[in-house]
């Protein structure tokens, strides 16, 4: 057996091809940024105000509006043209890659070696103006159709982590990523494809001239530092709902294990007083917390050493792999009954956190810049959270 570090380190005769589809489509001249929202798109002066009922109900933290409304007004931010966005796990049910191609993005696509993901992948980027760049086992002109083109592409994470990297640190050479972890698995699996994940966003950041940027989506039941505004509005909401006779009814019966206190007294340190959320859902398991917590422990390192990272908190999302699990499901239906909750589909939750990172990475000011100055690390995460409503709610989630 061979050390996961040895096999990283290790110098590889075994190269990926570059595969390549540059979309049919011509880039719409006039860009303007779009939220998928209840079954239509909104944008402009209705954007601005679905964003401020968001805000105002405490769905979203206020960071996390002004960084869309930002978005909003800069259409310039949309011209991706010259970006190239890395993603891992390009046809995950959270990833972007329906939206960059949408306003003509160049996307470097890694998923499974699995035909009929390429099938759809390939076949969405023709049909847009953008274009997507993908490994491949032979070269592109040796393939007699496309039907061989897709046999032919894709990767795997697990058994070819070193690969991948070398790719990917060769291609494009002098231009910028940002390099998005998408992939997701259940069980030990998420562990595992994190840690994948992991190592190729840390070469990357080292080792490519162009400059690496790194994008997260960071879950809501996690702990997280927040910001003062989001304590008091849960200490508000807890001294309303703790009032309502079917709360009163559910903590008699239940007592410790229904409906705590999303309430904690914040902590001192070095910078002041810190306030923080338990997120923390155990139903989840401890696989999915620390896959989650190496993602954070990446995002603070190469923010350190000079990297943009945006790593902002995703809303409650209702995607196949979490409504699969039946808990998690009566809880999405339930859950919009206490203040401020809302569950986004995954179109919302992607068109919302794909503004945020566009505000990220071009907004100088941002706190996914390195040069911002953070009282703590941790506070990268507590800033542009659309958590859906798990910072102000009056009970911990998992109760």
């Amino acid at each position: 057996t061979t050390s996961f570090a040895s096999a990283m380190s290790a110098a590889n005769d075994t190269k990926f091809c570059t595969g390549f589809v540059k979309g049919e489509l011509e880039a719409p001249k006039d860009k303007k940024l779009e939220i998928s929202y209840k079954g239509k798109q909104i944008s402009g002066d209705e954007l601005k105000a679905q964003v401020k009922k968001w805000v105002d109900y405490g769905t979203i933290e206020a960071s996390a509006g002004e960084a869309i409304l930002k978005c909003a007004d800069n259409p310039k931010w949309l011209d991706l043209s010259d970006r190239y966005f890395v993603l891992l796990g390009a046809g995950s049910a959270m990833g972007p890659f329906e939206i960059l191609m949408s306003l003509g993005a160049n996307v470097v696509a890694i998923d499974l070696d699995r035909p009929f993901i390429w099938k759809r992948l390939i076949e969405r980027a023709r049909n847009s103006s953008g274009s997507i760049t993908f490994p491949m086992t032979k070269e592109q002109k040796d393939c007699a159709d496309d039907a061989e083109m897709y046999a032919s592409s894709g990767c795997n994470l697990f058994t070819e982590t070193p690969l991948i990297r070398d790719w990917l640190v060769d291609l494009y050479p002098g231009k910028p990523f940002t390099v998005g972890s998408y992939a997701y698995l259940n069980g030990a699996l998420h562990v595992q494809v994190s840690l994948a994940m992991d190592a190729i966003c840390r070469d990357l950041c080292e080792r490519r001239k162009g400059g690496t940027s790194l994008a997260y989506l960071c879950t809501p039941t996690d702990l997280h530092l927040i910001p003062k505004e989001a304590h008091d509005a849960a200490l508000s909401n807890y001294k309303e709902f703790s009032k309502k006779p079917f709360c009163m009814l559910m903590k008699l019966l239940g007592g410790k294990k229904f409906l705590r206190k999303n309430v904690i007294d914040p902590v001192s340190g070095m910078g002041g007083d810190f306030y923080y959320v338990n997120g923390i859902s155990v139903a989840q398991g401890p696989n999915y917390a620390m896959a989650k917590r190496m993602q954070h422990w990446r995002a603070i390192i190469a923010r350190s050493k000079g990297s943009i990272v945006s790593s902002n908190v995703a809303p409650s999302t209702s995607t196949a792999s979490v409504t699969q699990n039946r808990t998690f499901a009566w809880a999405y239906e339930g859950m919009p009954y206490f203040t401020p909750y809302e569950i986004f589909a995954p179109e919302t939750s992607k068109s919302v956190m794909i503004a945020i990172l566009f505000h990220d990475i071009n907004n100088p000011t941002s706190v996914a810049n390195p040069k911002t100055a953070l009282a703590n690390p941790n506070q990268l995460f507590a800033s542009g959270s659309f958590h859906g409503g798990v910072w102000r709610c009056a009970y911990e989630i998992d109760s």
